[in-house]
């Protein structure tokens, strides 16, 4: 498996593709739609499915490119619009040849989730480096997100994670290093409102 990481959008967003024997997979789309085209080409891949991570605007650029273009979309079974596979907690799945697993990560959004492949952990707004998506929004819960971080602890040191943003020192991170940072208690005394 490959992974290119595309940065923009709205703000400093990382849209993902994921490219496996020439069939590929969109994850968190914050880019125009052209531009990913584009680099599936560019990379003699065919696009078969977008994954939606949550539901927030700078997540779900131009998805109605991907439904003329008869790409399939993904996303959590509360997601407040139609997807053509609707997923749930737990469940795992093959796409373009890579294996799934679905985490149902609500706090920053009802409909929040990670996807896990291989050894990577991809988190969108649920986990960054060094930081997590806002809970003061419609549609968020600071202690679903607790929840959610409880979730994630229990992955392998090691996993790779691949956030929604560009917000921290780093482009990635692991499981480990995450954990060190939210289980410091100075990070909960700056959150306190989390």
């Amino acid at each position: 498996m490959e992974i290119i990481t595309l940065y923009g959008g709205y703000d400093s967003n990382f849209t993902y593709i994921l490219f496996e024997n020439r069939k590929a997979v969109l994850i968190d789309s914050a880019l125009p739609a052209a531009e990913i085209f584009s680099e599936a080409r560019k990379q003699n891949a065919v696009l078969e499915a977008v994954f939606i991570l949550h539901s927030h605007f700078d997540h779900i650029v131009e998805l109605e490119a991907y439904r003329e273009a008869k790409i399939s979309l993904y996303a959590h079974d509360s997601a407040p619009f139609p997807v053509d596979k609707k997923l749930r907690d737990g469940e795992q799945l093959t796409v373009a040849g890579m294996r799934f697993t679905v985490l149902h990560t609500p706090g920053h959004r009802f409909d929040a989730i990670c996807l896990r492949v291989e050894n990577c952990l991809f988190t969108s707004d649920t986990l960054f480096v060094h930081g997590c998506g806002r809970t003061d929004l419609p549609g968020s819960d600071p202690q679903q997100l607790l929840a959610s971080f409880q979730k994630l602890w229990q992955l392998p040191d090691d996993t790779i994670i691949y956030p929604g943003h560009d917000y921290g020192p780093t482009k990635t991170s692991t499981i480990q290093e995450e954990k060190k940072f939210f289980l410091d208690e100075r990070f909960f005394k700056i959150k306190a409102n989390l």
